[in-house]
This record gives structure tokens, sequence and C-alpha cells, in this order.
């Protein structure tokens, strides 16, 4: 389904500032669908005709429409309502057939943007034909009815508010109504509720805003800048709350604000979990690369003590091995996140394999481009495995000592990624590959370790060729992307 960005666009050619002002309106609507009782349409005027641009279904009742209805077209004739209220710049009220025995409640209000008319904004719902009953829904009606008047004026949407932090409040969190002078008018049961869990036990209504506990510079800021301000309350018993004060406004004067109440103390508590679960993942990662560290060492170590050559080699590879998962782990311990891109990793590698191997007598350049995005960390400590053994394998046969006329020798590592597979190249100008080499048949540890893990631990695919034009070797590796997602258990981080 198109995004109403895309919707303006495609039908109205709206500028990008215009386009803003009513993503602020949708933003903040689904208040003024529990307020209304009713479902909030947004219409923009194509040609005469009108095209809707985005659609809210209230939470306080039933909705008319079960079926999406964005992006279709209306005739102007069949929205007469819609086209008054655009045409005159002014509300407008009236009823609707929508059947043979069925008519709808319709409130038109006009958009008003730098003075102009820019949409219609229809509040539409069942005719009951009857008063409201009760105190909470007249109260309800009345604060709607203010914030049409104010869209009318072109007062709301306010324009530079302060965000919300989760999402955009509904009625079903608590609704206070504030007078001018900070005493409140009106309380929804939960926002009675919430208060008591806060310790406020006497009458809410007839009580001035401060004395309940919930901070008064977000009426004093919401009045004097006349824009929605939020604040978040967090009490010594770690209970917090977050209030969202609506400056209710006329003419440019600010008469009340509505403040929405929300208790936030189950998030905030998941939230330290996370932090705190984040922080010890970071320490362990920490922990485990000075771990594989003090491994590097002791291998060193034992490697000066032997006599045989090929013991001794042996050993380093196994160091360089371990340096390349230290490296990741590195990364880990310093990431926000749980993942890592692979270029990140790509330059320590480099420099770890060629620290072992290059020979100032035989210099050879490695370069690295493109990039993976973000990978899991298991993926990304394997396939660090896998490229420093083919990195390894390139400067150990693709460059040997009776090569050395090789001018500007060099290892290219290309990494890319798309919806379909991540791929990892790397190439070498370097001797090629001998004869009747296979690299499924090919019995040397480091090409059985890539193997191993492409194939197996990361179900992708490998393939060796020579390169035609410069010889060298080029080995080529393709991950399915459906191997490469993070598997996260909601449960275990707190989110159910």
């Amino acid at each position: 389904m198109a995004s109403l960005e895309e919707l303006a666009k495609q039908n109205g050619n709206l500028d990008d500032d215009l386009i803003s002002y009513l993503q602020d309106l949708t933003r903040t609507w689904g208040l003024l669908a529990d307020l209304s009782f009713s479902d909030l349409l947004l219409y923009l005027s194509v040609d005469k005709d009108f095209v809707l641009l985005a659609h809210m279904r209230p939470t306080t009742s039933t909705t008319l429409y079960r079926a999406d209805l964005v992006g279709q077209k209306f005739e102007a004739q069949s929205r007469p309502l819609v086209s008054e209220a655009f045409d005159n710049a002014q509300i407008s009220f009236g009823k609707v057939s929508m059947g043979a025995n069925r008519e709808i409640s319709v409130m038109a209000i006009p958009v008003i943007w730098q003075g102009r008319t820019v949409a219609v904004l229809a509040s539409e719902k069942t005719l009951i034909g009857e008063p409201p009953r009760s105190e909470m829904e007249r109260t309800y009606l009345s604060i709607f009815d203010r914030f049409a008047k104010m869209l009318e004026r072109g007062e709301f949407p306010y324009g530079e508010d302060d965000r919300f932090r989760h999402r955009m409040p509904r009625l079903g969190d608590g609704l206070l109504l504030v007078n001018t002078e900070g005493q409140i008018e009106f309380a929804s049961p939960n926002a009675v509720s919430l208060l008591h869990r806060i310790g406020w036990h006497r009458p809410v209504v007839g009580s001035r805003f401060e004395e309940t506990g919930l901070s008064s510079k977000i009426l004093t800021r919401a009045f004097s800048l006349k824009i929605s301000v939020t604040d978040e309350l967090e009490r010594k018993d770690k209970a917090s709350v977050v209030s969202h004060c609506f400056p209710l406004l006329n003419s440019g004067k600010a008469t009340g604000a509505a403040v929405l109440v929300r208790d936030v103390t189950e998030l905030r508590r998941r939230d330290r979990q996370l932090i705190s679960k984040d922080a010890t993942i970071r320490e362990i990662h920490h922990r485990v690369k000075n771990n594989l560290q003090t491994i590097s060492s002791l291998l060193r170590i034992q490697g000066r003590r032997l006599d045989s050559t090929e013991a001794q080699a042996a050993l380093n590879e196994s160091v360089r091995r371990i340096g390349a998962i230290a490296v990741v782990h590195e990364t880990l311990a310093v990431s926000q996140e749980g993942e890592v891109t692979f270029g990140e990793i790509m330059r320590p590698l480099v420099e770890l394999v060629k620290e072992g191997l290059s020979s100032p007598a035989q210099p050879i350049d490695i370069e690295v481009t493109g990039d993976t995005g973000l990978l899991p960390s298991e993926v990304t400590t394997t396939l660090a495995v896998v490229v420093t053994e083919l990195l390894q394998n390139a400067l150990d046969h693709g460059f040997k000592n009776d090569s050395r006329e090789i001018e500007n020798s060099r290892v290219d590592v290309l990494l890319s990624k798309d919806q379909d597979a991540l791929m990892v190249e790397v190439s070498d100008n370097g001797v090629g590959l001998p004869e009747g080499f296979d690299i499924e048949k090919n019995s040397g540890l480091g090409l059985t370790i890539v193997r191993t893990f492409i194939q197996q631990e990361l179900e992708g695919s490998i393939n060796v060729v020579s390169n035609s034009e410069t010889k060298g070797v080029r080995f080529q590796i393709r991950l399915p992307s459906d191997k490469l997602s993070t598997k996260v258990d909601f449960e275990d981080k707190g989110v159910l």
C-alpha cells in the first residue's frame, strides 16, 4: 500500500513542507479518532474530486469501514460535505446515506495550511439519534470539537512538537482536562487509577495539576510555545509516568490543555534489563577476546620451544585463526548492537594476515571494496575465519619465492549483498591454480576449513576459478540471505 507521502506526490504534486504538515496531523490523530468515537478520513482534492490519503479507526467505538479505502478516488458529488468544507474553508455537518436504511453522521473539517485549505478531515460515525449519555462521553466530544476548531483556524497540528519516544498516545492511556490556571476540570477513570498508583489519593477533579506529582513545566511550555510537550516522571520506587500535553488554542491563545498520562513503569523496567544485558554481552565479547589473545600468546611461546619447522608453521596458522576470531569479538565488544558490518572487521583482518605472512622482499597489496551490511555475530565470526584462510592461501601459494617477477602483487576482496544472497570474492594476480586442482578433493587444512564452514555451517556455496586476464585465482562465496538473519529470543529480551 502506498504511503501518505507517495499518494500526495502522485495525486497532488505537493511540496515537502506541506506533506510534512499532513504527516504531523496523522501522527497525532489517533487521539482525535478516540475523542470523536469516529473514523477519521483525510481527503486530498485532485481535479475537483478527492483521493483518500489516510484513514484512522477509533479504539472507543466500532469502525464503519472494514475494507481499506486508502488510495481510492471519489467524485465530489459522492462526498458533498467534504466538498463544501473544502470550498468554504469551514466545518460542515450533516447526515449521509449509506445504503437503503442506514445513515451516518459526518463532520467535514478543512485542514488549513498557510492560510489556505489543503485537505479535508472527515469524522464519520454511526448516527445514534440521541445525545451523549455520560459526562465522560460529553467531555471527550467537547475536546474533539475544540481540536476541530483549531484545524479550521490552522492552529493544529502544531508543527514543532516534542516527539513521543514509543508511540503517539491514545485515549485509553488516561486523560486530564486542565484549564489555564492549572486546575484539573476532568479526569478519565484510567487517569485517576494512574494517579492513585503514584500516590495521589485525594479527589483529582478540582486539584491543581502540579499537586498530583506531575510536572507543571509541561503546561507552562505548552501554553507559551503553543506546541505539544512530553515529560517523563520517574519516582524513587522506579514507577515511571509519561505525560503528553496538548494545548487547546483559540486564535493563538491557550484556553486549556488535554494531558494524556501513561504508566510506562514496565517498559522502563524492560529497557533497563535490555541495557544491562547488552552491557553484559559486550563484556563477554571483551573477555573472550582477551582469553583468545592469551591462548595465542601461549601458542607462540610453545612454538618458540619447538625444533620442528612443520610444527612451528602449524602453530603459527592456529595463532592466525584464533586472531581472526578475536578481531570479531573485539569489534562486538565496542558495538552498540549485536550485529556488525563485515567491512568493519576487514581492516584488522587484513593487518593480521599481512603482519604474519607478507615479506619486505615481496610486498603484496590487499584491497577491500564493498560491504555486507549488518550480519549476526555468529555469521561474522565464521566468515572472518573463512576470509582469513583465503587470504593466507593467496599469500602462501599465489606468491611463492619463484614468482617474484610478478609486479604489483595484489589480493582483492570484494564484498556485496542483495536481497537474495551475500557474496564474497577473494582474488589474486599470483601464479594461478595448479593443474588438476579440485577444491572438493583438496586435503589442505585451510581449504578444508573454508569448505566445511561455507557449505555445512552457513549452507552456502564456494567456487574457485582461474583469472583469465591476470592469471591468479578467484574464490567466489555465496551465502543465501535466509541464513543471515539474526535469531532473537524476544521472551528472553523481556519484550513478550
